[in-house]
């Protein structure tokens, strides 16, 4: 499956910087999916859970505190004030 460039970024660290095939956030309507070539996007987001899947299907699962995210030119940027990893 393809991958695009997936970075996390708080006002304190790069949380995650790495090339994954999907993830899935919490929209402040509901949750959103992004594969690799997703169309360009820049959206609210609000607390909740994130998914992000790696290459070979292995998933992390994060506690985001809101944020924004954009997505163009087959790379997603979130900005959060929080995020720790967490369970499915």
């Amino acid at each position: 499956m393809p991958t695009f460039n997936f970075k996390i970024l708080t006002p304190n660290r790069m949380a995650l910087d790495a090339a994954v095939t999907s993830i899935v956030v919490p929209g402040e309507a509901g949750y959103l999916g992004a594969l690799a070539n997703h169309a360009p996007l820049i959206t609210t987001l609000a607390p909740g859970k994130l998914k992000v899947t790696f290459e070979g299907r292995n998933e992390s699962w994060y506690l985001i505190g809101g944020g924004i995210l954009k997505i163009l030119h087959n790379e997603a940027v979130l900005l959060t004030e929080s995020i720790e990893e967490t369970t499915e």
